[in-house]
């Protein structure tokens, strides 16, 4: 055999020894353990009595006036606002929550009217809330929510037809209709 031959008989073999091995070729491996994270699940919710208290007051000093219709129909006169109250207990529990509550009435309120709401002590303000653009609200952290117990709607002639200078007519009346109160989560960089 000439050593051509030969160099290629060797290097054929080298190859099918290279081949044979390849499936037994190990990388090296290591591992270590971290820490993970607990995750707990928030909260939000909202519960209310099914009644509302109904008080008028006089605006002038805040004492009571009484209500004398049986029919549980009120007509207001200047000076005299119509109070409701109901207890309300937004549960609010997770780390950068924050939710919007806001109220809207069955009905839209008459330009003779005026109808405030507060949570609280917090009178709302218009709502940002796509559920219920226009509509009064307040933003609430689980800081806040304890503080918003209590709904209040206070309902009054409004300053024109309270000074006299709009008449009312006596076909002008409003049904509210029923109140609806949602908490809506909000993004958590939206305050």
């Amino acid at each position: 055999m000439n050593k051509r031959t030969k160099a290629l008989v060797a290097g054929g073999a080298g190859a099918v020894i290279l081949l044979g091995t390849a499936g037994t070729f190990a990388l090296w491996s290591d591992e270590a353990t971290v820490p993970g994270a607990v995750v707990t699940g928030g909260k939000l919710d909202l519960t209310g009595e099914t009644t509302v208290t109904w008080t008028a007051n006089d605006i002038s000093d805040g004492s009571a006036v009484e209500i004398a219709d049986e029919d549980g129909t009120i007509q207001l006169v200047a000076g005299v606002e119509l109070v409701g109250e109901t207890a309300i207990t937004p549960e609010l529990a997770g780390d950068y929550l924050k939710a919007e509550l806001a109220t809207t009435s069955g009905a839209a309120v008459p330009e003779w009217l005026d109808v405030e709401w507060k949570v609280g002590d917090t009178v709302l303000t218009e709502s940002t809330s796509a559920e219920a653009p226009g509509a009064p609200s307040v933003v609430l952290t689980p800081a806040t929510a304890g503080d918003a117990a209590t709904l209040t709607v206070s309902i009054r002639l409004a300053d024109d037809y309270q000074s006299g200078a709009q008449d009312l007519t006596d076909e002008q009346a409003w049904d509210s209709g029923n109140f609806t109160v949602t908490l809506t989560q909000l993004p958590p960089s939206q305050s």
